[in-house]
């Protein structure tokens, strides 16, 4: 696993437990933006390094 797996896997985990957890604490809704922008970012970096042939 290269680290853009591993860190989509977590942001993925922390998100989750995120909403779990964090009920409506201030930080929850620009933490959880910030982490689908990662999620997404780091997928699409992955992707474009390595296409699917």
């Amino acid at each position: 696993m290269n680290r853009s797996y591993v860190l989509v896997l977590l942001s993925v985990f922390v998100l989750f437990f995120l909403q779990l957890y964090a009920g409506e604490a201030p930080y929850t809704l620009a933490l959880s933006i910030v982490l689908v922008v990662l999620i997404v970012g780091a997928t699409l970096l992955q992707l474009r390094r390595k296409p699917n042939r």
